[in-house]
């Protein structure tokens, strides 16, 4: 008897289609790495601001433009067409050929002479990042079965934090390198500025990574219902526009909030604290690797407890909690004036943040049938490209170039827009709760 359901489990467990979980966990942990490598390349700009300024004769408005649009502009358009091949092709593939292809570009946006050639090289690095969070979370939902999954999802959503973490602390390091060592000719690469030279430092060993990516196996899907097709995607979308508008839009606005402060963090201590990079570089990192990952893991832990419980619209209200909550560290950040006290503020901001970037993309994998995981991640993270790295980012430097006029002022430019964009993301939440509990229970969800 025994023997009998001993073999029927085993059995089971072969037909169920998922690998071991130690294989699906080194999967993770590699999605983890890459996602942390993608934030080194498109990050190292951030403490380039000056001389890059300085060098192209530019203003902050315009360097928020090579910041957010230049990226964004291929990232959210290419996000759409890749996202529909995650959904149909061989994922792996698709992102071993994206890594290559990003930091490729980012070697070349150290051969940059003008705006325009930033720019443009810039829009290279989006094209290559665009197909990642697609292929990633519909890898990830491939690997783990449905209760399993939301663990796995969270932790690589915390490979934001430890991305940043990774790109402050190589960041400062590389830029202040490069700084102190001046000008120099280099291989095949000629003669460089040092701003040019952070890029081409951080851009060639990434390259790497695009082999580590083929050694993870291309999992079957599941959970379908039909074929990949856009216009079935759209059409679900459509019928469940609350839901989505709700998750989507809740998403953003934390990022959004995300993006203003820490966007701009390392211009308003260098010009207001006059700290080096290195010195925000390591705060900065070790401040978003240790507040981020505890809010990740705490939201985590927290939706897993009360779905347990039975609760509904789990993920919703707690990203609500968490976009109402990070007000008062944003407050806080302006009314104090000592930089090591602005800094655990913003290590606030960084901890209720994770919630939203955790919990809203996890969510889309619970409520979304498989063949449209893809597009369906891609479409959030257009919106999020649009509003959050791009409108978001670019108010702070409107704000402090055209109404402040004055450099000084992008602390109050940043506190400004990341308390708005915190004000929305809970309207905009609370708005389609409801909605979210009557989808989630079509799928025969309870989150």
């Amino acid at each position: 008897m025994n023997n009998s359901t001993s073999s029927s489990t085993t059995v089971m467990n072969r037909n169920s289609g998922y690998p071991s979980t130690a294989y699906a966990w080194y999967v993770v942990m590699v999605l983890y790495l890459i996602y942390a490598l993608s934030f080194i390349d498109r990050g190292i700009i951030d403490f380039l601001v000056d001389a890059i300024r300085a060098d192209l004769g530019i203003n902050d408005f315009y360097f928020s433009l090579l910041k957010g649009l230049s990226f964004i502009a291929l990232y959210t358009v290419m996000g759409i067409p890749l996202g529909r091949l995650a959904d149909s092709r061989s994922r792996r593939n698709q992102l071993a050929v994206g890594i290559a292809l990003w930091c490729a570009m980012t070697v070349l946006c150290g051969k940059a002479n003008s705006f325009f050639g930033l720019f443009l090289a810039r829009m290279g690095v989006g094209i290559g990042e665009a197909c990642l969070v697609p292929c990633a979370y519909s890898l990830i939902s491939d690997y783990f079965s449905r209760e399993k999954r939301s663990l796995p999802l969270t932790v690589f959503s915390s490979g934001i934090m430890f991305g940043t973490f990774a790109a402050s602390i190589v960041g400062g390091f590389v830029s202040q390198y490069t700084f102190d060592a001046g000008p120099m000719t280099i291989p095949i690469m000629g003669y460089v500025k040092p701003w040019q030279l952070s890029f081409i430092i951080v851009g060639l060993p990434g390259i790497l990574f695009a082999l580590l990516m083929m050694s993870i196996k291309e999992p079957t899907r599941k959970e379908k219902k039909g074929q990949a097709d856009f216009k079935t995607t759209i059409q679900y979308m459509l019928k469940n526009w609350k839901t989505y508008g709700a998750i989507i839009g809740g998403t953003t606005f934390g990022a959004m909030t995300n993006g203003a402060i820490l966007g701009w963090l390392i211009p308003w201590f260098s010009r207001r604290y006059l700290w080096n990079n290195i010195q925000i570089g390591s705060y900065l990192g070790v401040c978003t690797l240790v507040f981020g990952s505890l809010g990740n893991f705490s939201s985590g832990a927290l939706a897993n407890r009360y779905i347990g419980k039975g609760r509904k619209a789990v993920y919703i209200k707690l990203m609500m909690a968490a976009e109402a909550i990070v007000i008062i560290p944003i407050l806080l950040a302006h009314a104090v004036d000592n930089p090591y006290w602005v800094i655990c503020c913003v290590g606030g901001v960084i901890f209720f943040g994770g919630v939203s970037s955790g919990l809203g993309p996890a969510s889309l994998q619970t409520i979304t049938p498989n063949e449209m995981r893809g597009q369906v991640t891609a479409i959030c993270f257009l919106i999020i490209g649009l509003v959050a790295a791009n409108v978001g980012i670019s108010a702070v430097g409107w704000l402090t170039s055209y109404v402040f006029v004055d450099d000084l002022m992008v602390r109050t430019s940043a506190v400004i827009v990341g308390l708005l964009a915190s004000v929305l993301g809970v309207l905009t939440l609370k708005m389609g709760l409801r909605a979210y509990e009557h989808t989630a229970g079509e799928n025969g969800q309870s989150k």
